[in-house]
């Protein structure tokens, strides 16, 4: 069968030998400097998550599946399910033990879109500042919200954590009801480039590649 996209993290993600990885969201911003020396910001499009990944040293035969993964991937339209391998859970749960079987959904969306108040979590659950949640909206397509948590709090005994700031801002189609996934989201990303990296005897390495977030 042809590939689907995005392609699940167990198609791609899950099976990389990855030596460094960056992830962050870019700027989107330009500026100016005023005849007053103040620097005047200007933005300019979304907010997008990209980064990189450096592979590791893998034996050739392993690593012609991620050769061809690659090059999947920089066909046009190809995308793939990125998820950050630092992170098995939020920082005080990383085996989402405490978590166990409960739905966190977002109960509340604030008008300045950096605030959600989150439900469904055991009475005393932590999210702390770096921790990722993730949600996704829309449809045709799908897009997937990714978002770092600047401040967090311990749910109630309802299970409720109001006012959690988030970067970067919320952006328009989250819904009140929606899942939401702690510590381990995914976002659709593209390909900016690739370095197939090189081979000797039946070792490669040197491989890496950037990706930046698409909404489309």
């Amino acid at each position: 069968m042809p590939a689907t996209w995005p392609l699940p993290t167990s198609e791609f993600m899950d099976f990389l030998p990855i030596a460094k990885v960056t992830s962050f969201p870019g700027r989107a911003v330009t500026t100016t400097e005023g005849a007053d020396g103040s620097i005047i910001p200007h933005k300019r499009g979304a907010r997008l998550w990209q980064g990189s990944i450096t592979l590791d040293i893998e034996a050739h035969g392993f690593w012609t599946a991620i050769e061809a993964g690659l090059s999947v991937l920089e066909d046009p339209g190809a995308s793939f399910l990125f998820r950050d391998p630092r992170m098995t859970g939020p920082i005080a749960d990383p085996g989402k033990v405490i978590l166990g079987a409960a739905s966190p959904y977002i109960s509340a969306l604030s008008v300045n879109n950096r605030e959600l108040t989150l439900a469904g979590l055991p009475q005393g659950y932590v999210l702390q500042r770096g921790d990722l949640l993730g949600f996704s909206y829309g449809a045709n397509p799908t897009r997937y919200a990714y978002h770092r948590i600047f401040t967090g709090g311990t749910a109630s005994l309802g299970g409720e954590i109001t006012d959690i700031e988030v970067t970067p801002k919320i952006r328009p189609g989250a819904a009140i009801g929606a899942s939401v996934t702690l510590g381990t989201p995914v976002l659709k990303a593209v390909l900016k480039s690739a370095n197939y990296g090189a081979s000797r005897s039946n070792i490669s390495e040197g491989g890496s590649f950037e990706w930046v977030q698409t909404l489309r």
